[in-house]
């Protein structure tokens, strides 16, 4: 009698499944096949492995159709070299994902963040002074050519250079605030928040306290989008900054979905 648990050659992703662990369980052995065709008395000696377990790494490898001879010795073929790579790369996503918990806690359920924002992404946890030390670039606008921004809150800690770094940017900035952020501003540096949205700043609030904030920012040759959520008393508890396409495109959906419904701070223009 055969058992779900058993029928992974079944599942779609059976095979997938078994090649992924099959490269970390042998990760050492492809990584050395990767640059030069190699014996396998020269694996036992570089790796300092048995024989036996050079035969059966080597067989598994070649029976996935990751490693082939080659000028009597074995070489990665191009799935293995971009396997090993594909396996290192979700290693990294998922370290970043644990890293990431204190974000991912504090999301509402509707946020949904995509897998590719973690893909080589920068996770900082902290006060905010750790964090802009772990992601500088992030708080800076200098070389920023346009940003979108739903309650991010770093750029309050910056804010005497940021309104006129924004106001540098015009219509290609557009902020998304919290009421309460809005009114703190409007009150704290009225005459910034005027000249900014005099010069084309797009600015606008959403009533409600939001946990989290999602801002996207475009530097002449990178874009970049970093979610931040905030703790009880409404500051930057952990930060994520992802450099990865999709999860850009994914940052000025959300941005722009708040935007839709905030309420503009000039409602009359």
């Amino acid at each position: 009698m055969s058992s779900w648990i058993g029928d992974e050659d079944e599942d779609e992703g059976g095979d997938a499944a078994d090649a992924f662990e099959a490269v970390g369980r042998r990760r050492r052995l492809l990584q050395a096949l990767s640059s030069e065709s190699l014996s396998k008395a020269d694996l036992v000696r570089a790796l300092s492995v048995s024989r036996s377990t050079v035969d059966r790494g080597v067989e598994r490898l070649v029976q996935l159709g990751l490693v082939e001879r080659s000028n009597g010795g074995f070489v990665a073929t191009s799935a293995g070299r971009v396997a090993l790579e594909t396996h290192d790369e979700a290693l990294r996503s998922m370290a970043n994902v644990l890293d990431a918990k204190p974000v991912l806690d504090r999301l509402p359920e509707s946020v949904n963040p995509p897998p590719s924002l973690f893909r080589d992404a920068v996770v900082c946890t902290g006060e905010l002074p750790a964090m802009e030390a772990c992601s500088p670039l992030e708080f800076d606008l200098g070389e920023s050519t346009s940003l979108s921004g739903f309650n991010g809150p770093f750029l309050f800690s910056i804010w005497p250079e940021a309104h006129e770094q924004l106001a540098r940017l015009g219509d290609s900035a557009t902020l998304v605030l919290s009421a309460e952020s809005l009114d703190w501003l409007s009150n704290r540096y009225p005459d910034g928040l005027d000249a900014m949205v005099d010069a084309g700043v797009r600015v606008s609030a959403v009533e409600g306290d939001p946990s989290y904030g999602v801002v996207v920012v475009d530097r002449p040759t990178t874009a970049s989008v970093t979610l931040v959520v905030y703790d009880h008393m409404g500051g930057p508890e952990a930060l994520v900054v992802s450099y990865d396409s999709a999860a850009v495109a994914w940052g000025r959906t959300r941005v722009a979905a708040r935007a839709e419904t905030a309420r503009p701070y000039r409602p009359d223009e």
